[in-house]
């Protein structure tokens, strides 16, 4: 999508989040749909059983009035009909929206150069009536410009605070004296009171991250003095950092909450200090969800915290980097001296990774990336990543997926050798190395080792995501930035996207109230074990302790099943997958020049051939010979072919299906009603199909191209 807002030249200062514009559309005239479907389907909400059920969507429906314009009434990606088509308020303009919305577009900037005609007023009533009430609207556009206007929530602020059914409470984060994040922004906290959540605030809570007292309080929110008072306020708290003992009055953060209260936080229930917390939570009653628990699937996206801080957190360390390396990331070619571009590595292609990619990339660098699931390779090279692939001798059968989950699991010890082997030598080329690698409940795997920082130059710089669990690279000291032997950087912040604060925030913030959304059903707070998300993440539930959650529900695809043939043996803390496959008699191979299978298949061909020629006709035989020939032709010209490049190539196998009509209008000569005539009729109609859907199908992808 950025992508396509910059090749269409709109400026990113006039485009809104789903978030951000939906509280408006009830107080729209008109809303103008372009094409969309899927996104403006209000059977997201109002259908459970639809498969889009729970999605984010525009609720344009909710205008006075919606114009859809749409080449037909065709269904959506997601192949579901939608009721906003035959809605009361809405109209169907189907046509080609681009060419509708320029005559638009003019007939608004010169109403006086299209509506003078009567065929004009054919079109939209009287002429000289709507250039009248054109010039009008400009004029009060006009007078509205001199006037401020006021934003109407400011006046139902003492309402919406009245009949708010929750409240819900943000403190200053403690635990970390360098911590600047803040959970909750005044623009969300508006938000969430329109929607009857009221936010209680400690005071300078949100200092660190640039939002002062003052703008929540424009907005709606509490402000209180201490934490405690926010305790015992709150319903539900929500947190950035993981609770930890209060420095005023030396109490725990979870003992200061009231019995049967929430708190939303970061917990790693996978750890040992996650299960400390857990148990604290049950002795205080109080009910604990944790956001770094949230399944990785696609309905949990909006809520998925882990992935917008660790977006954040690769983005600074391409920033953090560049500023330590202290030379061009891109190549330059001046009248002083040519600089080569900087060389980046970036380990783990997560969102973190992909993160530092993109933003690597886009400032020049050439990027390399390697992970363990094969499946990354795509995204990698499609924001302009070179994907590494360790060599090995035989095919390895291992995938990187954590059982399903979308975390990297720990491979097998042949594997992490091809690993060292790779890092080292991309250490001896790159002078960026950021490393993402983490693998949920265990510590950081250790990827670049001291013989790998020796081979890198003088002035590189080693940027550490994994600090938090102990570091991917062996030199790694944790929370801190020191320069080893003189010669390469190493920076191993603990929290990274803390040094972008307002963004985290905004980002944490948005996830927030996403998740209350799923947590309030009919204004009333619920933690519904039924909703997968919301029993993924809930770790302590009415005083027992419910994690880990049933595999259903953090599983993100189908786990393969390991087969008796495979055993699993532990050692020193590595897996090692070892696969007996019995040696089949056709893969042996005769003096080394070709298989038993390729040997048989060659002589069952050669006896084959050796039949036709002494049986079949020679009528036959010039027809087998030409029937191989376009065997191979159709192989190598289509079958052969990557998919993703076969649509460009339907020009070409339109030559193939003319051929093949021509052929058959001279067979279709036949006797009407013979074999021989009934398939000539066939292959012209089926191959007219293939030319009239090959020719549709390359206009269409050369419109693509065309500005």
């Amino acid at each position: 999508m950025n992508v396509l807002l910059a090749e269409a030249k709109v400026p990113y200062d006039i485009t809104f989040a789903l978030d951000d514009i939906n509280a408006d559309f009830a107080d729209t005239d008109v809303a103008l749909v372009l094409g969309a479907n899927d996104i403006v389907n209000p059977g997201a909400q109002s259908d459970p059983h639809s498969p889009i059920a729970g999605m984010p969507v525009l609720e344009v429906w909710k205008a006075t009035h919606t114009i859809c314009m749409k080449r037909s009434l065709n269904v959506g990606y997601a192949g579901v009909e939608n009721p906003l088509f035959v809605n009361d308020n809405n109209i169907m303009f189907l046509g080609d929206a681009k060419t509708s919305l320029l005559k638009i577009i003019s007939l608004i900037d010169e109403p006086s150069a299209h509506f003078s005609s009567p065929a004009s007023s054919l079109f939209m009533g009287n002429g000289d009536s709507i250039r009248t009430d054109v010039e009008s609207q400009k004029n009060k556009r006009k007078t509205h410009q001199r006037v401020k206007s006021v934003d109407p929530f400011l006046a139902r602020i003492s309402e919406l605070q009245s009949n708010a059914f929750l409240k819900v409470g943000v403190i200053k984060e403690i635990a970390d004296e360098n911590e600047a994040r803040v959970a909750m922004t005044p623009d969300i906290a508006k938000r969430l009171l329109k929607s009857g959540i009221q936010v209680v605030l400690e005071t300078n809570a949100g200092i660190g991250g640039g939002f002062l007292d003052g703008a929540y309080a424009e907005v709606g929110c509490k402000i209180l003095n201490s934490a405690q008072e926010v305790f015992d306020s709150a319903g539900v708290v929500i947190k950035v950092r993981e609770p930890v003992i209060h420095p005023v009055g030396l109490k725990h953060e979870i003992d200061m909450m009231k019995v049967g209260s929430t708190m939303i936080t970061f917990v790693g229930p996978q750890t040992e200090k996650g299960k400390i917390l857990m148990d604290k939570a049950k002795e205080a009653g109080v009910n604990l969800l944790a956001v770094d628990a949230i399944p990785r699937v696609s309905r949990a996206q909006s809520v998925d915290t882990l992935s917008s801080q660790s977006k954040i957190a690769g983005y600074r360390a391409v920033i953090e980097a560049a500023y330590i390396y202290q030379r061009f990331m891109n190549g330059e070619v001046t009248s002083a001296g040519s600089f080569s571009a900087c060389k980046v590595l970036v380990v783990g292609a997560g969102v973190a990774g992909l993160a530092a990619i993109s933003t690597a990339s886009n400032m020049g660098a050439v990027v390399r990336a390697f992970d363990t699931r094969l499946e990354c390779r795509e995204q990698v090279e499609s924001l302009g990543g070179v994907f590494l692939v360790p060599k090995f001798d035989e095919d390895d059968d291992e995938e990187g997926d954590l059982e399903g989950t979308g975390y990297s699991r720990v491979m097998s010890e042949e594997y992490y050798l091809k690993e060292m082997e790779l890092f080292r030598e991309q250490a001896k080329e790159c002078q960026i190395i950021i490393t993402t690698a983490a693998i949920p409940g265990r510590p950081a795997p250790k990827l670049i080792m001291k013989d790998a920082v020796d081979n890198m130059a003088p002035g590189s710089v080693i940027v550490d995501l994994a600090a938090s669990t102990g570091g991917n690279c062996q030199l790694t000291k944790p929370g801190s930035i020191w320069t080893y032997d003189q010669r390469v950087t190493i920076v191993a912040y603990d929290s990274l996207p803390s040094r972008m604060a307002w963004q985290a925030s905004s980002m944490y913030a948005n996830n927030m109230a996403n998740l209350l959304d799923l947590l309030c059903k009919e204004h009333k707070f619920v933690i519904d074990l039924e909703d997968p998300v919301i029993r993924g993440m809930t770790v302590v539930l009415d005083g027992a302790i419910t994690w880990p959650p049933p595999a259903s529900v953090t599983q993100t695809k189908a786990t393969p099943t390991q087969s008796s043939s495979q055993k699993e043996v532990k050692k020193e803390d590595w897996v090692i997958v070892q696969t007996n496959k019995a040696p089949s008699v056709f893969s042996k191979r005769l003096f080394d020049l070709s298989t038993v299978g390729e040997l048989c298949t060659i002589i069952c061909f050669a006896c084959f051939f050796v039949i036709v020629s002494i049986f079949a006709p020679i009528s036959f035989v010039n027809q087998l010979l030409y029937f191989i020939l376009a065997g191979f032709l159709g192989y190598y010209l289509i079958w052969a072919v990557e998919p993703a490049l076969f649509s460009p190539l339907m020009s070409t196998s339109n030559s193939l299906s003319g051929v093949v009509i021509l052929g058959g209008i001279l067979m279709a000569s036949e006797p009407s009603g013979s074999p021989t005539n009934v398939l000539a009729c066939s292959s012209i109609a089926v191959s007219t199909i293939n030319v009239v859907g090959g020719f549709a199908m390359s206009y269409r992808m050369l419109l693509m191209f065309k500005k």
